[in-house]
């Protein structure tokens, strides 16, 4: 018999998580962050967070955002590191405005 698995309501599928190590490199290659990370949310649902602080020897590392998946709405979320919402919508183009939102933070001109 099969063994029969409960997966989190929102997973992030192995080419979304794929997707977002990369962007999580992109944004440390750029210089805006310091790391990235998986956790879990307190319902076992996966998310991305993105890390700096790192700059001119500063070590108070912070969590700057997290990426999650809502499969409700079929859409990912964005939140600033204090709980704001940034952006919602498909996972391309919350990249892309999390990209912006942290050239801006990192005192880059607008895209």
């Amino acid at each position: 018999m099969a063994n029969i698995f409960e997966l989190p309501n929102n997973f992030i599928g192995k080419e979304d998580r794929e997707r977002l190590e990369s962007f999580g490199g992109h944004e440390i290659s750029r210089g805006r962050s310091s790391r990235w990370h998986w956790s879990k949310d307190e319902e076992d649902n996966d998310q991305f967070e993105i890390y700096g602080g790192l700059y001119g020897g500063n070590r108070n590392e912070r969590c700057l955002l997290t990426i999650a998946r809502d499969r409700v709405h079929d859409r990912f979320i964005a939140h600033g590191g204090h709980g704001e919402e940034i952006v919602s919508g498909a996972l391309d183009h919350v990249m892309a405005l999390v990209d912006n939102h942290l050239a801006m933070m990192h005192g880059e001109p607008e895209n």
